[in-house]
């Protein structure tokens, strides 16, 4: 029976964590999970167990047991979740949801409002006279021929633009 263990101190060992469950019965493996980058302790492990009712038994025992000064949570470990499980997906900014072939960039369903809103000119009185790069507050694409874009429609530096009637 696999065992999460959590809640536990940054300095209990896996010897430690062994001897613990060794008290109940056998222990096929003890692994305490370490993050990625640092190599520390993410404070929680987990402890595997051939026999169900030893196991059951080192569940009943070690929860709520203190170990280095921390209460260990410990209950029979759940299976992985698909896709990382709780907490993997960005809120806020970027992509929307973990499909990144979604049309838009923060748009469908799951956003939390960051990343680029597709109508940023609501209150505005006309849209038509809206271009960011333009200070003299003309039209889009009458930068003359000597301009930046270079011609009609060109939409200042973003190249493509509306075209100009």
């Amino acid at each position: 029976m696999n065992i999460f263990v959590g809640s536990l101190s940054f300095k209990t060992t896996e010897e430690e964590l062994q001897k613990e469950f060794e008290a109940f019965g056998e222990v096929a493996s003890v692994k305490i999970i370490l993050d990625h980058e640092t190599f520390k302790s993410r404070g929680f492990a987990f402890v595997t167990m051939p026999d169900r009712d030893q196991a059951t038994a080192a569940i009943t025992a070690l929860n709520g047991r203190e170990i280095n000064g921390f209460a260990l949570k410990v209950n029979e470990a759940r299976p992985k979740e698909p896709g990382g499980g709780p907490g993997r997906e960005r809120s806020g900014a970027g992509y929307a949801n973990s499909n990144r072939t979604s049309p838009g960039f923060g748009s469908g369903a799951g956003s939390a409002g960051g990343g680029y809103k597709k109508d940023r000119t609501s209150g505005l009185r006309d849209v038509a006279d809206l271009d960011i790069y333009d200070t003299k507050g003309g039209r889009s694409g009458s930068h003359g021929k000597k301009g930046r874009g270079g011609g009609h429609g060109s939409g200042g530096r973003s190249g493509g633009g509306r075209p100009s009637y």
